[in-house]
């Protein structure tokens, strides 16, 4: 007889029988401790017990991490949903701040007769919730949206979504920013307008600079910058001080900011001085503007 080959056999039958044992213990707790089931299974009892136990712990560890893994996914949703909430409510905030200052620019100058622009998209139902929400709002001020733009060596503008229909006239005097002159009114349709950039190569305001009380005029630049000219050689050119409108000619309010002079271009040997300015509004975020339609002096 190969004793080799009973083995397995003999393993799988004492296997079989220790499991009928459990059954029968898992049935019958109170087998007789002489029993012979019990006499002959008591030595591989606690083992197998063990490796049931150990078994048992091993499927519930799996569905305990496969409840952390759902639960892990339902959190990482949740996070994503505040953060596209923080991110409106941050947009939102930005956006009541632009209108506080709209407004607070509107109450402190009482003579101009406004008209809001803004982003479209954002900007119209921000202005209504706003004006809602502040009583001493004038009743001048209409809120549109800015809907186009075009910035090109030639051609600088902003469409808005007001025109005629909100009173707006060609000439008309635009801010935005910190309340600098962003440029003003030129073509006008009955619910749209263009607004033509201060940096527009066609542009040319007569400005004061507050500091020496000379005066000249400024244009736009094929580059975009700013350029003031057509200063006495008699004045005096000094480099950060602020350059606002004069209102000469009565198109423009006085006082408007403008922006700063940067650095003094021309030689003594011209006629006129020259200078490059740096303009008070950052024309690549536009976001909120008004337009001016009256023609008296800022605050």
């Amino acid at each position: 007889m190969n004793r080799s080959g009973s083995r397995p056999l003999l393993l799988a039958s004492l296997l079989f029988i220790a499991g009928v044992a459990m059954i029968v213990g898992l049935g019958n707790a109170n087998l007789a401790p002489d029993n012979p089931l019990t006499v002959v299974l008591a030595p591989i009892q606690q083992p197998l017990r063990s490796a049931g136990v150990a078994l048992a712990g091993f499927f519930q560890g799996t569905s305990d991490v496969q409840a952390l893994r759902a639960r892990n996914q339902q959190l990482e949703t949740r996070v994503r949903e505040l953060e596209i909430e923080n991110l409106q409510l941050r947009e939102f905030k930005a956006t009541a701040a632009q209108y506080r200052a709209l407004l607070d620019f509107a109450v402190a100058n009482p003579a101009f007769d406004v008209a809001g622009a803004d982003v479209i998209g954002v900007g119209l139902k921000a202005c209504q919730q706003a004006s809602a929400a502040d009583p001493t709002a004038p009743p001048t001020g209409i809120c549109a949206s800015v809907i186009a733009s075009e910035v090109s060596p030639y051609a600088r503008y902003l469409v808005i979504n007001a025109g005629r229909a909100q009173g707006l006239r060609e000439g008309m005097a635009v801010v935005g920013g910190s309340f600098g002159l962003i440029g003003r009114v030129g073509q006008v349709n009955e619910r749209t307008a263009q607004v033509q950039l201060i940096v527009d190569t066609g542009s040319s305001i007569n400005v004061v600079l507050v500091g020496t009380r000379a005066t000249g005029t400024i244009s736009g630049q094929a580059d975009g910058s700013l350029k003031l000219a057509n200063v006495l050689q008699s004045d005096e050119i000094v480099a950060d001080d602020i350059v606002v409108t004069s209102g000469l000619g009565g198109l423009l309010p006085r006082l408007l900011p403008i922006g700063r002079v940067e650095r003094v271009t021309s030689t003594d040997a011209q006629l006129f001085k020259e200078a490059i300015i740096r303009p008070a509004v950052d024309f690549n975020h536009i976001e909120s503007v008004l337009v001016i339609s009256t023609t008296a002096t800022l605050k």
